[in-house]
């Protein structure tokens, strides 16, 4: 991932701000905060954002399976093995 200047261009032609990222081991889903003075170069940060171990899901819904949900969460880019924004 090269900055988050790139997930902000693919989030304005996606028209939404409704993100769901995969790393390694977690699946996190949330929102996309933008806010000049909080984004910092290698992190994206989440606002209402569910994190759940890839091993436990088995289906599309991370609140199902996890009670570990944030107002905030900050993920750094450099971890993110894939993302895709949805339409709610």
């Amino acid at each position: 991932m090269s900055s988050i200047n790139d997930i902000k261009e693919i989030m304005e032609k996606s028209n939404s701000n409704k993100i769901v990222i995969l790393t390694d081991h977690y699946k996190i889903s949330g929102k996309v905060h933008e806010c000049i003075e909080c984004n910092k170069e290698f992190y994206i940060n989440l606002t209402d954002a569910y994190m759940c171990l890839l091993n436990d899901i088995y289906d599309e819904n991370c609140e199902k399976y996890s009670n570990s949900n944030y107002k905030w969460l900050h993920v750094n880019l450099n971890r993110i093995v894939a993302f895709t924004f949805i339409k709610d």
